[in-house]
């Protein structure tokens, strides 16, 4: 890396990254904004991820009884139907947390559109 030396007004040399052409280091707000965004990302991913297992869980539990004539290789399942499995209160627990993680994601990707950011105060 290259640093310009720039003549001070004393007489003195300020080899400085203002002189250097570099921009200063962000500080206070920019870097709260920068932490804010970086995390923003990684809980929408994250919620975005649980919706996947959530939702893939459901779809097996679904299937499985679905099929449950074409799939004789399967153990013996529980004997519901596809729509009892969906209304069953494990898989309707399943599906509310896939709810919930998808208004956390909602939330999370509003905060990172730049025309819809408020400020917390």
């Amino acid at each position: 890396m290259t640093t310009t030396t720039a003549a001070a007004g004393n007489g003195s040399t300020d080899t400085t990254a203002e002189a250097a052409g570099q921009p200063d280091k962000p500080f206070g707000m920019a870097v709260v904004r920068e932490a804010e965004a970086y995390h923003d990302a990684s809980v929408l991913r994250d919620a975005v991820s649980e919706i996947d297992k959530l939702c893939t869980a459901i779809h097996r539990a679904v299937s499985d009884a679905y099929f449950k004539d074409i799939r004789k290789d399967q153990a013996e399942g529980t004997g519901l139907t596809a729509r009892q499995t969906a209304e069953s209160p494990p898989v309707q627990a399943k599906i509310q947390e896939a709810v919930n993680c998808l208004h956390a994601a909602g939330d999370y990707a509003r905060r990172l559109l730049v025309s819809t950011y408020e400020p917390p105060f």
